[in-house]
């Protein structure tokens, strides 16, 4: 009797010792799936708020130390969208600021364009003579005026072009021209101020009719920049020269002069707008005369590369694709 009686015991104690335990790890499990659900929840709010939606927040924790993460990193994600209101504030009063600065250049730009021309006019009067015979040092006097009209002007038309390159997109009103007479044309129209500053181009060309689809009046606004850049840093020589040269698969416009060439460490950076760590190159134009150049090249689908000559000087290549 008393061995059954002892067994019996032992039997009820590992009952009793596996219920509990039973009990034990049902809980353990509860608390376990809780956690994991919780985990699971705050990894997605984490990932959620990494690629910008801050409208999230983590549940509440299932012990104290999740609580208080789940406290933390929701006063942390509410932080994070304070900041992102007042960071796109500040940005939307930048721009309405640009767009006020562009709005006063393009005014104040357009309006000084009428009298810089018309002062240009009345400097060619003096020169014909319109207004009686003039003294050798008159003329030379008017002359210099006239030269420093002529890069007020640029610099007016420079500072009106990047104003509507940087508002809208360029749109290329493209037809198939001859760029030997294109460059013919433009060579002309710059004769009466080559001649004041008493130089000369000097153009050659691999081929007599090479026609191409380009805009003309951008592409005549890039020459011109780039001509006026080489009559301002070869001013020590007298001629600037222009190669038009058709490849296979490009046709390549090259401008030169015989000035003092380009620092190297800045030459990849003189094609940015208001570059103006290369003074030499920013004097004309305040910096906008080449990065018009470029973007004028790049809308027509080429690229514009700078480089210093073997002698002296530099030398600026347009390189248009041909299809």
């Amino acid at each position: 009797m008393v061995f059954i009686a002892l067994n019996f015991l032992i039997c009820a104690l590992i009952i009793v010792t596996a219920f509990v335990l039973i009990i034990k790890y049902a809980k353990l499990c509860i608390k376990y799936d809780r956690l994991y659900r919780y985990l699971q929840n705050y990894l997605n709010v984490i990932i959620t708020a990494r690629y910008g939606n801050l409208n999230i927040k983590c549940e509440n924790g299932v012990d104290t130390i999740t609580l208080q993460l789940s406290k933390y990193t929701n006063t942390l994600i509410e932080s994070i969208k304070d900041r992102d209101l007042m960071i796109n504030e500040y940005i939307e009063k930048e721009k309405e600021s640009q767009n006020l600065k562009q709005d006063f250049i393009a005014s104040l730009t357009h309006d000084l364009k009428v009298p810089i021309i018309a002062q240009d006019n009345t400097y060619d009067l003096f020169l014909n003579g319109s207004f009686g015979e003039l003294t050798l040092i008159q003329k030379d006097a008017i002359k210099n005026l006239k030269i420093s009209n002529n890069d007020l002007k640029n610099l007016i038309i420079n500072l009106l072009d990047a104003q509507k390159l940087d508002t809208k997109n360029l749109e290329l009103n493209r037809e198939l021209l001859n760029l030997n007479d294109l460059i013919k044309e433009i060579i002309e129209q710059n004769k009466a101020m080559l001649l004041i500053r008493n130089k000369e181009i000097i153009f050659n060309s691999n081929c007599e009719n090479i026609l191409y689809k380009i805009d003309k009046f951008l592409l005549k606004r890039a020459l011109n920049n780039l001509i006026s850049n080489a009559v301002f840093y070869g001013r020590n020589s007298k001629n600037i020269y222009i190669s038009l040269n058709k490849n296979t698969d490009s046709i390549e416009i090259t401008v030169s002069d015989e000035g003092d060439g380009i620092k190297e460490d800045i030459i990849n950076d003189i094609f940015k707008r208001y570059y103006t760590s290369a003074k030499k190159y920013s004097n004309i134009g305040i910096g906008l005369g080449l990065y018009i150049v470029n973007k004028i090249v790049k809308a027509h689908l080429g690229s514009i590369t700078a480089k210093n000559n073997k002698t002296k000087g530099a030398s600026f290549i347009i390189t248009l694709p041909v299809k």
